[in-house]
């Protein structure tokens, strides 16, 4: 198999923006922020660019690059980035639109918490954090301040996967502690003896136990009278939420512990192949609290560097990939049934593309650095052209164009200064992107289309 295509890194200083504003207000004269750039296997480039206010027009900002680095600001907040020497064309450096910190306290170190978990509601109105010690915030969004906000100590052990239901007013949790529950999600109102900022707390409305280790992905099917939950234990099981009893296991090829799970349709043309394994194994029949299960399939990002994929409805494994000896354990996977691409994530950078109508060669492998991948979620637009966004341990999330010429770098993620960046989803409006980080802030971009 031929090496990952390397792909470069521009990166900026994370307040840049402060700078310019800065600038522009008449605070300071002038003044510079860096830019860097580099590509595996090639001298980085470090560079200055000095920003100072237009002689005549005092609203006009411009830039002097120097150090063999480029700056644009092209419109409003749209800025670009680029590198001459290490061929790196104009690359947007996008900047959140709106920004959430941990509504606690900083601790007596001056930090915030580290969010371990993340999702974001169907309709934006609020989104979730989980962090390590089981605790769960649940944020409106209408405000970057808000003054009431849900919590809830729903574990005993880290919070490793969160997901909105559709409805947007229920939220699947698991954890480290074996186990599934359902918090209530409805928008807080501010108690009526509330003096100030105030933390509305629940306790689950549901509890799923099963597992004997570690849960560590989850997936709501269809409109989520039916869960699935993928663990460290090889299995796979699907729930049904009213009785809050187990349907069914699925158990991974070897029992391989499952660090990640991504569900979706049947993509058309897809999976056209006999079942994984027995030729001519019969599907099991479905179950009567089954709901809409027939037309999905999911796939599982396995510790051993494989993936396999299921037949949710005939509850049959359709295909598991080679486990090339000294593959490193894939962290993260996504699956995009309207441009049939699958895409996974390893432990040490390296993010391979499927076309889900044939799995058994990667369409393409790229790598930045050797920095764990530790989420993925695709971007599609009206064209069929599909965007990818990678949130990473280096604190360098950004977007990649996953297009049959090749990958390329759409957009750099800023804010993080150098935080690992755990989590990122994608929002209803087209190019809506979030990500959280250990920084304790969640992030919200926008305009990030393909």
């Amino acid at each position: 198999m031929s090496p990952p295509i390397q792909l470069p890194i521009v990166t900026v200083q994370h307040d840049f923006d402060d700078v310019i504003s800065d600038v522009r207000d008449g605070i300071l004269p002038s003044e510079s922020f860096w830019l860097s750039c580099y590509k595996t296997g090639e001298p980085s480039v470090h560079g200055k660019v000095h920003a100072s206010l237009d002689d005549r027009d005092r609203n006009l900002v411009r830039f002097e690059n120097h150090g063999g680095v480029e700056f644009k600001h092209n419109q409003d907040k749209v800025f670009t980035a680029a590198c001459p020497g290490l061929g790196i064309p104009r690359t947007r450096t996008a900047l959140p639109t709106q920004s959430f910190a941990d509504p606690l306290p900083l601790n007596a170190s001056g930090q915030r918490r580290k969010i371990a978990v993340f999702d974001v509601a169907p309709d934006g109105s609020q989104f979730a954090a989980g962090y390590d010690d089981g605790l769960i915030y649940i944020v409106p969004t209408a405000t970057s301040s808000p003054s009431v906000w849900t919590t809830s100590k729903a574990h005993l052990s880290s919070v490793t996967a969160l997901r909105f239901f559709p409805s947007s007013r229920a939220l699947l949790t698991a954890s480290l502690d074996f186990s599934l529950s359902i918090l209530s999600a409805e928008l807080p109102t501010l108690p009526a003896n509330a003096s100030g900022p105030t933390a509305v707390r629940i306790t689950p409305v549901r509890t799923f136990k099963g597992h004997s280790r570690a849960v560590t992905s989850t997936a709501i099917v269809s409109r989520g009278r039916n869960v699935l939950s993928a663990s460290k234990d090889g299995t796979v099981r699907l729930w049904d939420v009213p009785s809050g009893s187990q349907i069914r296991s699925l158990g991974v090829a070897g029992f391989v512990p499952a660090l990640a799970m991504s569900l979706g349709e049947r993509g058309e043309g897809a999976f056209s192949q006999p079942p994984d394994g027995e030729e001519g194994a019969k599907p099991m029949q479905p179950d009567e609290r089954e709901v809409e299960t027939s037309d999905k399939v999911f796939f599982c990002a396995l510790q051993d560097g494989s993936f396999q994929a299921f037949d949710l409805g005939a509850k049959q494994s359709i295909f598991h990939s080679a486990s090339l000896r000294g593959s490193s354990p894939l962290q993260s996977i996504a699956y995009s049934p309207a441009s049939s691409l699958l895409a996974t994530g390893s432990s040490t950078g390296v993010i391979s593309v499927y076309d889900t109508r044939s799995l058994s060669t990667p369409l393409t492998i790229f790598s930045r650095n050797g920095a764990s991948v530790d989420d993925l979620t695709f971007l599609t637009s009206g064209g069929g052209d599909a965007g990818l966004a990678v949130a990473t341990e280096d604190g360098l999330p950004y977007v990649v164009g996953v297009r049959p010429e090749g990958p390329v770098v759409q957009a750099e993620l800023i804010g993080a200064n150098c935080d690992a960046v755990r989590c990122v989803r994608a929002g209803l409006p087209t190019g809506e992107l979030w990500t959280a980080s250990d920084d304790g802030v969640v992030r919200r971009y926008e305009g990030l289309g393909v």
